[in-house]
């Protein structure tokens, strides 16, 4: 029944208003004070106020302004009684409707009846706004609870994310979440407003482990558990205040937490209010959500475990390999020095059989010593250990110094070993120990697999990238290509390789199963040794071959100008650096009003960094304009100020004395301003430019 208020004080107009009203089953109070006006709003339910503004005993257009400052008042209609003799344009400012006196019934009834449909459509459209308010509320915490299970990898955080979106979205007043971390792990998390008795943890123990066996019934259960195996974890708003049993009786919804028949969990949450179909919804979403990045977080650690696993098996094989070929080779060295010894007659008159025997010892420790070298070599590759020393320098001489070596092993063979060398080729970044074991193990094996009166052929050639047969290079992904290259081939006339198994010869342990390559043994290391070794070069090795015609072993070692160098350095140290940090430095001469900073930093006039093993600097042009790069690892945000305080000193000449550098400079730190060498040389370069600007 709606309830109308009549505020004044002219009894005779009151009686009229409650007379009609109530004929027409609606409730009236009359009053004619402020306050209590005011009190009885607070107090009951009311639809609709007749205000009477001719009232002697109290102001209707104060009242009707204080009445407009409630919002929670704001769909309470007011109708004014007015006379027609009486300026009422002030009440009318903050009335609905009004009626004139004196009151006719009939016009009353109809006013009255048209602001409670007006009333009623206020309520209706006042709930469906709230309603809509709560529902895009809702979607905007499914929509940040998603975003937020997308970014983790992490179980216990993505329980947290789940029951905090719940929370946020719901209100609820207690939650349960039963986590399966593993079959010895099984986490009960409540959540609740209050604190919990005693019995209502153990009952909601119990309820656990009653919902879960109740989602597999006649199914087979993934786990056997009972209420001592659950690990209780309580997070308490309010614990002065406790819940009982009795919150058991609230309303609640449920749900389980899997991907298929993967099962994760289960949550319950309860409510002293009833939940809304909204409401279901969003907690059957957010329940759903949850499921696919817990699998992913479940098959992450289960990746990670592994990882771990085999980290450890491939530590430990190092470091077997490691100590087997070391305890090896110290006795191997007495035995071969004994047997020099022998064979010199130091030790007394060598006879024939004596030195045929001897000789053969001889051999076969030289062999093993090599497959041990191997086992070392190809251990200190893997694991990223190898010292290299690049210099710039030709690759001809690698070739030359071992066409000179395998010279007379050639000829014992009656082999032709040629070289077909380009004088003309560029000079770039090489290891020449490294190199020259790359081409002693292509021409070893050309010698060892070509038969007598056969020809080896080693060449040196400059090629454009855009000469090189992609398609031959081997497990290489997304390659990165440079302008120029060096290319070496080792061309033989021996007996080749089946084309099934050429994708096998860069396998370690890997053996041709052919008659001639079980003759000669071997351990299958040094072809996989040579293509870890031209990689480190950022270069790339491939083979063509095809039986009884040949094969031809060919590799490839990028012609790098300084600063292509100097990037491949600090991307190389990078990925060795794991946690520490790398600042970066980048100088550019803004004018060629002042001396030259980069001559007297070559010279070294000044110094902004202290130089060591690690620190790498190059001095190079572009557009025409003097640049500096260097960078230093083990630094910090602390030497990152002190360098630019340093630099800032040379564009005012305090540390040169009468000298001023006009120069631009940028220095960004790894990993803060980014994960790669190219985002660090991107940033500096936007500093750069940004300097230039300003």
């Amino acid at each position: 029944m709606s309830k109308v208020l009549i505020v004044g004080d002219d009894e005779k107009v009151n009686k009229i208003i409650e007379t009609t009203l109530t004929n027409s089953a609606i409730e009236t109070l009359s009053l004619s004070d402020e306050d209590d006006v005011l009190k009885s709003i607070e107090n009951n339910h009311i639809s609709l106020i007749i205000a009477d503004a001719g009232a002697k005993n109290i102001d209707t257009s104060i009242l009707c302004r204080k009445l407009k400052s409630y919002t929670h008042l704001e769909n309470i209609l007011v109708l004014a009684l007015i006379s027609p003799d009486r300026d009422n344009l002030d009440i009318l400012k903050t009335t609905n409707a009004y009626i004139q006196k004196p009151v006719n019934e009939k016009i009353l009834m109809a006013t009255v009846n048209s602001c409670l449909k007006m009333k009623k459509s206020l309520d209706i459209l006042s709930q469906n706004n709230s309603e809509l308010a709560k529902s895009l509320y809702q979607l905007d915490v499914l929509y940040n609870t998603s975003a937020q299970f997308a970014g983790s990898l992490d179980k216990q955080k993505l329980i947290n994310f789940l029951i905090d979106g719940l929370d946020k979205s719901l209100s609820f007043s207690l939650s349960y979440t039963l986590v399966f971390n593993s079959e010895d792990k099984i986490d009960l998390i409540i959540n609740s407003l209050n604190g919990i008795s005693q019995r209502l943890e153990h009952s909601l123990k119990m309820r656990a482990i009653l919902s879960y066996k109740a989602l597999f019934d006649k199914k087979e259960i993934p786990y056997q558990i009972d209420v001592d195996d659950i690990n209780v974890i309580k997070n308490i708003k309010h614990p002065l205040e406790e819940y009982d049993l009795n919150i058991l009786k609230f309303d609640n919804l449920f749900a389980p937490i899997k991907v298929g028949e993967k099962f994760f969990g289960l949550i319950e949450v309860f409510r002293d209010t009833e939940f809304t179909q909204e409401d279901t919804t969003c907690f059957q979403t957010l329940a759903r959500q949850v499921s696919l990045p817990l699998e992913n977080a479940a098959l992450y650690e289960e990746i990670k475990n592994t990882n771990t696993k085999l980290e450890k098996l491939e530590r430990l094989k190092s470091e077997f390999t490691s100590i087997v070929s070391h305890e090896l080779r110290t006795p191997l060295t007495a035995i071969k020095n004994s047997l020099d010894i022998m064979l010199s007659g130091k030790t007394g008159e060598v006879t024939p059989a004596m030195n045929k025997f001897l000789d053969m010892a001889k051999r076969n420790v030289t062999r093993l010593s090599g497959i041990i070298n191997d086992l070392l070599d190809l251990t200190k590759v893997e694991a990223g250990k190898m010292d290299f020393r690049f210099e710039k320098g030709s690759i001809n001489s690698p070739v030359v110094f071992v066409k000179n070596t395998f010279e007379n092993l050639a000829k014992e063979k009656n082999i032709t070993l040629l070289t077909k060398i380009d004088q003309s080729l560029p000079e770039t970044y090489i290891d020449t120990q490294r190199l020259e074991q790359v081409i002693t193990n292509l021409v070893s094996n050309a010698v060892k697999f070509t038969n007598e009166n056969g020809k080896i052929l080693i060449t040196t050639e400059t090629i454009p990238a855009f000469a090189i047969e992609k398609e031959k290079l081997f497990d290489v992904e997304n390659p990165v290509f440079y302008d120029t290259y060096v290319k070496v081939s080792v061309k033989d006339s021996g007996i080749g390789i089946a084309q099934e198994d050429i994708p096998k010869v860069f396998d370690k342990f890997q053996q041709i199963e052919n008659s001639l390559s079980r003759k000669n043994g071997g351990t299958g290391l040094g072809l996989p040794i040579a293509k870890q070794l031209i990689e480190a070069h950022h270069g790339y090795i491939w083979v063509e071959s095809e039986i009884n015609c040949g094969t031809t072993f060919s590799f490839i070692i990028p012609v790098l100008n300084e600063k292509e160098k100097f990037e491949l350095d600090l991307s190389e140290a990078i990925q060795k650096s794991k946690n520490s940090n790398i600042l970066l430095l980048k100088i550019k001469e803004n004018t060629t009003a002042y001396p030259s900073v980069s001559r007297a930093l070559k010279e070294n006039k000044i110094s902004i960094i202290r130089k060591t093993t690690n620190t790498k600097e190059v001095f190079y042009e572009e557009n025409n304009e003097n640049c500096i790069m260097a960078f230093i690892p083990e630094a910090d945000k602390f030497a990152q100020n002190f360098i630019e305080k340093k630099i800032e000193s040379f564009t005012t000449g305090a540390e040169t004395g009468s000298e001023k550098y006009d120069i631009l400079y940028s220095t960004v730190l790894f990993p803060d301003d980014g994960n790669n060498a190219q985002d660090l040389l991107k940033k500096a370069d936007e500093l750069l430019k940004r300097g230039q600007n300003e």
